[in-house]
């Protein structure tokens, strides 16, 4: 399973391991596994309901008072903790990051970091705990929404502070984001720490079959939380050669600003493009009775930004749609067709268990001007002989 974590309205380390619980995973155990690493706390979790949809919420409490804790010391319960070598990797990661961060905020060395709220217990089950939980859920891959960019203050240990606070700031750097109006805190140190980590590709919205949707909501009072996607992988695991279904993206736009010329350019440079599966131009009339038409263009998922930027620079359009579309593809190879002593470039494919051959028009083409020939006729002669892969 993948997981995608819309971080549009926010995530903090609660919400995040909340999200985990609400897609079935069961905190319980883990609270058995922290014990045996000498950390005594309770792990409350209870179905919640706001603007956002059900979801849950975490709360971590605990008898005794605390000590002040630096870097190395819960690195040191991080190691203790009966969770698989992954699990450790990531969760001692996160805390590596959050360090840094803190460190730089703070002007200090890393290991004189004092956590302060950071430091309390709740923060170190949370990182611990979304890392453990990620293992239980058998999350393959994570991908993130962009992060919102937020403003206003926040009261911590240090006073007030600007949000985004400095150690998220520092975290957030390189990741894509867009601004909000809220004036709260929407993503912590900690929430920003798991995603820098964990999150191996940001995107706009989940790619895959949905197979369940967790919310996990903070102890602040905002109606929306931390929705967390888990998907099957349906692209991954169907080759285009060996055919079946696949994910493609379909990108569309009504044009009636180019001029007959520029939209035989446009046409032509997107049908060109690697990035680009197919093009269509679907003439009609448009508003204020102008001549216009639907442009479609079809590509892969992981090429969309791509299409995008290429679409938007060879039409000029202010805007476009896009959905991700399930499709059914024939298994096929590439072959050749030995023809007028050449070779053609061609598709062999596979439908109801029988094997057909079409030469490729490009190829038709250019062996039809060097032999004088019309190309229909000599692709018609073409699909007569055998092909060889």
């Amino acid at each position: 399973m993948n997981l995608y974590l819309d971080c549009s309205r926010g995530i903090s380390g609660d919400m995040t391991l909340a999200a985990l619980n609400h897609l079935g995973v069961d905190t319980a155990p883990f609270e058995g596994i922290l014990a045996a690493a000498g950390i005594e706390c309770h792990i409350k979790t209870w179905a919640e309901n706001r603007a956002g949809g059900p979801g849950r919420r975490v709360e971590v409490t605990w008898d005794e008072t605390q000590p002040l804790r630096q870097p190395a010391d819960i690195a040191a319960i991080f190691r203790r903790l009966a969770v698989s070598a992954g699990a450790r990797e990531r969760a001692l990661a996160v805390l590596d990051a959050l360090t840094l961060a803190e460190a730089d905020a703070h002007h200090i060395p890393s290991e004189k970091v004092p956590f302060h709220e950071l430091g309390a217990i709740d923060t170190l089950v949370d990182i611990a705990g979304v890392c453990w939980a990620l293992d239980e859920l058998g999350a393959e891959s994570i991908t993130a929404s962009p992060l919102p960019w937020f403003s206003g203050v926040v009261e911590c240990a240090h006073g007030l502070l600007p949000l985004p606070a400095p150690a998220t700031a520092f975290l957030m750097r390189g990741k894509p984001v867009r601004p909000v109006p809220d004036c709260e805190e929407l993503v912590t140190p900690t929430g920003a720490a798991l995603v820098h980590v964990l999150a191996q590709s940001f995107a706009n919205g989940p790619a895959g079959r949905v197979h369940a949707l967790g919310t996990g909501y903070g102890s602040r009072p905002s109606p929306m939380g931390l929705r967390v996607w888990q998907l099957q992988p349906v692209a991954a695991r169907v080759r285009h050669t060996r055919g079946g279904l696949e994910l493609v993206t379909q990108l569309e736009t009504h044009l009636d600003h180019l001029t007959g010329e520029e939209l035989g350019c446009a046409l032509s440079s997107l049908a060109g493009l690697d990035e680009v599966l197919d093009v269509l131009w679907l003439p009609g009339t448009g508003k204020k009775n102008r001549p216009a038409g639907l442009l479609r263009v079809l590509c892969r998922p992981e090429d969309e930004d791509a299409a995008v930027g290429a679409l938007l620079r060879h039409t000029h359009s202010l805007g476009l749609r896009r959905q991700c579309l399930e499709r059914l593809a024939l298994p096929r190879q590439t072959a050749a067709i030995d023809c007028a002593d050449s070779k053609l470039d061609a598709k062999m494919y596979t439908l109801e268990g029988k094997d057909y051959v079409r030469p490729e028009a490009d190829a038709v083409s250019a062996s039809a001007d060097r032999l004088g020939l019309g190309a229909p006729a000599l692709r018609f002669s073409a699909e007569q002989y055998k092909t060889t892969t």
